[in-house]
């Protein structure tokens, strides 16, 4: 795929994906830094793709406004890409991107493959705010008011489909991997379905991202988290493999 192709589709996303998929107007950090859309930046064709929920945000310990303590943790900027290898100061201590880590511990290193070999990329390419994020903001920042988007998840997922269908026909992908339940139920139009069901799903070939073959993985943090989901991981990590020709 010629790479001015991939740069007109990142330049897209950056200019219309707000309007398209109908964030509010003024969607910002505490700060005034405007909340952008991340563009895949990996983005190399014809092999692996991968696709997570959406981006997170960086984060800086703040004092609150009444008694200037304790510190609470509020969203400040962008993230660099998704699932970036990003590792920063918070105001209180270093902190890195668990995600970006998460990705290469548990899904590429063991496949011996680097984040510049994938295309990577999140469904909803927008941070959305938490009730808690929202609650730090308010002890830190009392003035400043956002919506809590977290919760229109399915919303944001299913008008941003299209976009990543535009993605796959970009990447011509050998296989397509999504990460965490959320994604698996957006993409497989499945929205009821448990995670124990659809992430234990063989690959299939869904037309809602052109047709292209598709399996479902647990997510990095839940992975993190629990054993359950490291061994699930593990076991479907074989099917990667096969459908990209590893072996």
């Amino acid at each position: 795929m010629p790479k001015n192709a991939i740069l007109a589709y990142q330049q897209k996303v950056a200019r219309d994906y707000p309007r398209a998929v109908g964030l509010p107007r003024n969607y910002t950090y505490p700060d005034g830094n405007p909340i952008r859309p991340l563009p895949p930046f990996h983005v190399a064709t014809r092999g692996l793709m991968i696709v997570g929920a959406y981006p997170s945000a960086r984060f800086e310990a703040r004092p609150t406004y009444k008694d200037r303590r304790p510190f609470r943790l509020v969203p400040i900027a962008d993230n660099l890409h998704p699932f970036a290898k990003e590792d920063y100061f918070d105001g209180l201590r270093p902190r890195s991107l668990e995600s970006g880590l998460g990705l290469l511990r548990y899904l590429l290193h063991p496949l011996h493959l680097s984040s510049e070999e994938c295309w990577i990329t999140d469904l909803v390419k927008v941070f959305l705010y938490k009730p808690e994020h929202v609650s730090s903001c308010g002890a830190v920042h009392p003035r400043f008011h956002v919506p809590v988007l977290r919760d229109k998840f399915h919303y944001l997922g299913t008008k941003s489909l299209s976009w990543l269908r535009s993605e796959a026909e970009i990447c011509q992908p050998k296989l397509i991997v999504t990460l965490g339940v959320e994604v698996a139920q957006v993409v497989s139009a499945s929205p009821r379905a448990s995670a124990d069901d659809i992430l234990r799903r063989p690959i299939s070939n869904l037309d809602s991202l052109g047709g292209y073959p598709v399996l479902h993985l647990p997510h990095p943090d839940a992975c993190r988290r629990w054993e359950k989901w490291r061994n699930n991981l593990a076991r479907r990590r074989r099917l990667v493999v096969e459908a990209l020709g590893l072996a």
